[in-house]
C-alpha cells in the first residue's frame, strides 16, 4: 500500500505533501494552516454523504475498513450475506483480467451477479485491486471464475488488512484521485485535450464534482491573501501546492519537474488537466483542507489510435478534430485497458449529442487523421 509523505518545513510554514509515491486515503482534514479565509470549505466537505458515494481510486483509500480480517466468506461483512472482497493483481494481469473491451469483466459481472470492479492507481502502483461486493454465493462465484483463469493469482482478501506500518502523520494527510472506473460507461467532460490522442477529462455527475467550484471560490479568498508562503526550495518533486491560474483564480497542481538552475517547475493541474512551466517563487504552499476533495482530473490516452506512419505525434489537424467532436460535448468514456508505458488509462469515447453516437476514437481514423491499432 502506498502512501504520500508529508514534509513538515517548520511551524511557521504549510505541511507540504509528497505524492510522489501515491495517494489515496479518505478525506481528511487536518488544519496545519489556517488564515482570515476560515474553514467553509472544510465545513462543505464535510456535509457530503461520503458512505453513499462511489469511488474510484487505487483500493486503498476511499473504500471503507473494517477491523479484522475475513477469515471466510461468510465474516467478510457484518451486513446479511454482504460480503465485499479484494485481491492484489499484479499490474501485468490487470489487461488479461479487465478483457478485451471490459468482456472479462463483464462476464464475471454477469455469471455472478456481483458488483466488480479494478481499481486503480495509474503513475505508482506495481499491482492494482480488484473489487468484489455482493453476496457471499456472488462472490464464490466470481473467485471461482478468476481462479480458474488465474490460477497464478493469489485470492486471499485483503480487504480491511492494517497497513504495513501503523498510522502516523505521513498516513493521514493524503487525498484520492478520482479516476475512472474499469469496465463502466460514465458520463464525462473533457477538460484539457494535451493532443488527439491525450486529454484530462472530468466527471462532471460525480457528486464530489459539485464541490469544486466552491473550492475554487475559497482558494481565490485564501491566495489573494498577502503572505501566504512559497514552496520551500530546492522544491521536491511530487508536491502538491496552489499554482495561479486564469483571471487570478487559484489551481491545486502537482510539481512533475524541478528545474534548480532556472528555478522553476512543471506542474500537472490536477483538476483541470493539462502541463506547464513556472516560476517556483509564483507558487503558494496548500492549505491542508483544500487536499479534502478528490482530484477531479483524470488524465487518460484514446485507445487503438496513434498517430499515422511515419510520424511520431499527431497532426494539429487531428488536435483540432479530437476538440470538435468534444468541445462542449455530452460524452460518455470506457476504460479498456492501461498504457504499458505510462500506466495511464487507455479508454473508447463516444459523443452522444443528437441522436447519434459517435465513436471519436474511429471518427479520428475515419476522417484520416489517425491509425487504428489492434490488439
Amino acid at each position: 500500500m502506498l502512501h504520500a509523505a508529508l514534509h513538515l518545513v517548520d511551524t511557521k510554514k504549510l505541511p507540504v505533501v509528497n505524492l510522489c509515491n501515491g495517494v489515496l486515503s479518505p478525506f481528511v482534514v487536518l488544519s496545519f494552516f489556517t488564515t482570515s479565509c476560515g474553514n467553509e470549505f472544510h465545513n462543505i466537505i464535510t456535509s457530503l454523504d461520503i458512505n453513499s458515494m462511489d469511488f474510484v481510486d487505487s483500493g486503498c483509500g476511499m473504500r471503507r475498513r473494517v477491523t479484522r480480517q475475513n477469515a471466510k466468506l461468510g465474516g467478510a461483512s457484518r451486513k446479511s450475506d454482504h460480503v465485499i472482497w479484494e485481491i492484489e493483481v499484479p499490474k501485468d494481469l490487470v489487461g488479461r483480467l479487465i478483457g478485451k473491451q471490459g468482456r472479462f469483466m463483464n462476464s464475471l459481472r454477469q455469471a455472478s451477479g456481483a458488483k466488480i470492479y479494478v481499481s486503480t492507481l495509474p503513475y505508482f502502483r506495481d499491482s492494482q485491486v480488484c473489487h468484489i461486493e455482493g453476496s457471499s454465493q456472488q462472490v464464490e462465484k466470481v473467485l471461482s471464475l478468476i481462479g480458474k483463469k488465474f490460477k497464478e493469482l493469489c485470492l486471499t482478501n485483503i480487504y480491511g488488512l492494517p497497513p504495513p506500518t501503523p498510522l502516523t502523520l505521513h498516513s493521514l494527510l493524503m487525498t484520492a484521485w478520482l479516476f475512472l472506473p474499469d469496465g463502466v460507461t460514465v458520463e464525462v467532460v473533457v477538460a484539457h485535450q494535451v493532443d488527439a490522442g491525450h486529454m484530462f477529462l472530468q466527471q462532471h455527475t460525480h457528486p464530489t464534482f459539485r464541490v469544486l467550484r466552491s473550492l475554487d471560490q475559497q482558494m481565490y479568498a485564501c491566495y489573494s491573501e498577502p503572505e501566504i508562503p512559497t514552496l520551500p526550495t530546492p522544491v521536491e518533486v511530487g508536491i502538491i501546492c496552489a499554482a495561479p491560474g486564469p483571471d487570478g483564480a487559484w489551481l491545486r497542481a502537482q510539481v512533475i519537474s524541478y528545474f534548480e538552475e532556472s528555478n522553476e517547475v512543471e506542474l500537472r493541474y490536477v483538476d483541470y488537466g493539462g502541463y506547464d512551466k513556472v516560476k517556483t517563487d509564483t507558487l503558494r504552499q496548500i492549505r491542508s483542507d483544500f487536499l479534502s476533495l478528490p482530484f477531479q482530473g483524470a488524465e487518460v490516452l484514446l485507445d487503438n489510435v496513434v498517430p499515422l506512419p511515419d510520424e511520431d505525434h499527431f497532426s494539429s489537424e487531428a488536435d483540432a478534430a479530437v476538440s470538435e467532436m468534444t468541445r462542449g460535448a455530452a460524452l460518455v468514456a470506457q476504460v479498456t485497458s492501461y498504457d504499458n508505458a505510462t500506466g495511464l488509462p487507455l479508454i473508447q469515447l463516444w459523443n452522444l449529442t443528437g441522436d447519434e453516437v459517435v465513436s471519436v476514437n474511429r471518427a479520428l481514423v475515419e476522417r484520416g487523421f489517425a491509425q487504428w491499432l489492434g490488439y
